[in-house]
């Protein structure tokens, strides 16, 4: 992420930033599992959706450092609560399933990338045939 200054913001939006982190980790688990059934017949994604789903899981990837960093704050400078303390592992070791997931999105979305139906209808017959028998 370039050098943007972080904002800080108080505790009290840790549900927000708990609600937020759990919608990204649930999306991006689900996002996984649609290319992982797309693997095997990559031709039913164009090149602008994987091209989206690159650049939107870039970003949420860049932003999981923020978010971790929020929270390394709130630990280090307010008084937690055992309920704050609970919400804050929550979403911690849901940032870390998210440097896990997100990574595994964008490594399968560059494979897919190679045989979206814009790249086999760009290919001669005699192309589509040899990797037909290659298989």
């Amino acid at each position: 992420m370039e050098n943007k200054k972080q904002n800080w913001h108080p505790i009290t939006m840790l549900p927000m930033f708990a609600t937020m982190i759990s919608g990204q980790l649930e999306e991006a688990k689900n996002q996984y599992e649609n290319l992982l059934q797309a693997r095997s017949k990559p031709y039913v994604l164009n090149d602008e959706i994987v091209e989206r789903v690159i650049k939107v899981f870039s970003e949420q990837l860049d932003f999981i450092c923020l978010y971790e960093n929020q929270i390394s704050k709130w630990h280090d400078e307010e008084p937690l609560t055992t309920k704050l303390e609970s919400d804050l592992a929550k979403s911690q070791m849901q940032l870390q399933e998210l440097r896990t997931v997100i990574p595994n999105i964008l490594a399968l979305a560059d494979e897919l990338k190679n045989g979206t139906i814009e790249k086999v209808m760009g290919k001669s017959d005699f192309e589509l045939g040899m990797e037909f028998f290659k298989k």
